[in-house]
């Protein structure tokens, strides 16, 4: 057992009364949280547990930083949540970087979905235990008992204003501080899972459509994600015409952006390619039925790929 539950509820008690005036924080202290690109987040739902690394097969989406990773072997043996979303791996890999940003690492998270777990039924498990900072780092090893936790710098982990270049470094790493479950976690313990926008939670639903799923929401106040990469704000069919406006990055920045729709409808294949700055637009040109399945690609990276909902007016969920 990493922390005993009375420890474990006083941390919830403690922090979310700290944390109530702050909308975006509220929950945190409640949940803990995995985030994955959706054709992982699939796969975790059919299988119905997150597997640590070395229990995985096959990587389908590794956005793990390369240059890190084998930093700490051992750390492959356990599965990996962060106390707080939001922090320094997020702003890595999540949502679509523009294709020529030095920034972006292929593959990214393109479409995040984010997992959120109930605190005290993980970190009171047997073979849990937790990590003051990114378990990656060499050496690093999990802890575990009440007096140990109470070490642990929570005004640092769930901090989460501007920081003075002195501080950054340090605030950086305790926001990578983890709760860690050696070889599997099954999703019993799920909470529920969250995407960044309804046509988000559209694609991941179409996705597990032959399957059973949780329990699946959109994000509010921007609680979960960063929102700095690329992604759609709104897509709808209406007037036989798909529309659609998207989000730019806020880092690296071009006039205009590679856009792809492909639309399959019964036997029928629709493609088109466009370069466009973010905003609204209407796409002409392509007749399809109100069960064609449409993917939408921004600067290479899959960002729907469902049926969209026919609307007289704003888009629907």
């Amino acid at each position: 057992m990493s922390i005993t539950v009375n420890r474990a509820l006083r941390h919830m008690k403690e922090w979310s009364g700290k944390l109530a005036p702050f909308p975006i924080r509220a929950n945190w202290p409640v949940h803990l949280f995995h985030t994955c690109q959706l054709e992982v987040a699939v796969e975790i739902v059919k299988s119905g547990q997150i597997k640590c690394r070395s229990g995985v097969g096959n990587l389908i989406c590794d956005v793990a930083n390369q240059g890190a990773v084998w930093n700490n072997p051992h750390a492959h043996n356990y599965v990996r949540l962060y106390f707080r979303p939001r922090n320094s791996f997020h702003l890595k890999t999540e949502g679509v970087k523009a294709a020529g940003d030095p920034y972006r690492v292929d593959p990214h998270m393109s479409i995040p979905i984010a997992f959120a777990f109930e605190f005290q039924k993980v970190i009171t498990l047997r073979d849990s235990g937790f990590v003051p900072g990114n378990f990656a780092r060499t050496g690093a090893e999990p802890l575990t008992g009440d007096n140990e936790f109470d070490k642990m710098q929570f005004d640092l982990i769930y901090h989460d204003s501007a920081l003075s270049p002195d501080r950054m470094a340090e605030v950086h790493n305790w926001r990578m501080s983890e709760v860690v479950v050696m070889t599997s976690l099954p999703l019993s313990k799920l909470s529920c899972v969250i995407c960044r926008t309804p046509h988000e939670a559209r694609t991941l639903r179409y996705a597990l459509r032959n399957h059973a799923s949780p329990k699946i929401i959109v994000e509010q106040k921007g609680s979960i994600f960063m929102r700095r990469g690329m992604f759609i704000d709104e897509i709808y069919w209406k007037a036989n015409l798909l529309h659609m406006s998207f989000h730019g990055p806020t880092g690296f920045t071009k006039d205009r952006y590679a856009i792809k729709v492909t639309c399959w409808d019964g036997a029928a294949r629709h493609e088109r390619r466009y370069l466009a700055a973010p905003g609204s637009y209407h796409f002409p040109g392509i007749t399809a039925s109100k069960d064609a399945v449409w993917r939408i690609e921004l600067e290479g990276c899959v960002v729907h790929d469902a049926p969209i909902p026919s609307t007289s007016g704003l888009v629907i969920s």
